[in-house]
């Protein structure tokens, strides 16, 4: 198979970082959280078998992604003293509820949509169940 050329691990990257993304914004949505249980949760969505999977949520991507969030007001940072260690806990802002509240309708839409599940199983292998509106969760 012909290798990814410059702009092909571009392309990868951001579609990468998008979903990166979003996951942070998902994960903070729960509860306040430092970088480093961030990085513990993203790594459950990241462990991949295959070495060769362009997914991967590394510490020189996350912090990065944080504070470009935190610059955008969809996430605020508060430094706290945690085992005499100063630890940046983030929580999703009210920005960042509308965003995730968006993205969320965005993925209702998707799912609902005959031609992103063939899109998705072509792409994947996968079949994906279709379920009617009503059997939804909210």
């Amino acid at each position: 198979m012909k290798e990814l050329n410059e702009s092909h691990v571009k392309f990868l990257k951001h579609f990468s970082n998008g979903i990166t993304h979003n996951l942070i914004l998902w994960i903070i949505s729960k509860e306040p959280i430092h970088g480093y249980g961030i990085m513990k949760k993203l790594d459950d969505f990241f462990d991949f078998d295959n070495d060769e999977c362009e997914l991967k949520a590394t510490s020189s991507k996350v912090y990065p992604l944080l504070r470009k969030m935190e610059s955008k007001n969809l996430i605020e940072g508060e430094w706290q003293t945690v085992n005499n260690k100063r630890v940046k806990y983030y929580s999703i802002t009210e920005d960042g509820e509308i965003v995730l509240k968006h993205l969320k309708n965005n993925l209702c839409q998707v799912m609902d949509n005959p031609f992103w599940m063939l899109f998705i199983e072509d792409m994947t292998g996968y079949k994906m169940k279709r379920e009617t509106s009503y059997e939804k969760r909210n």
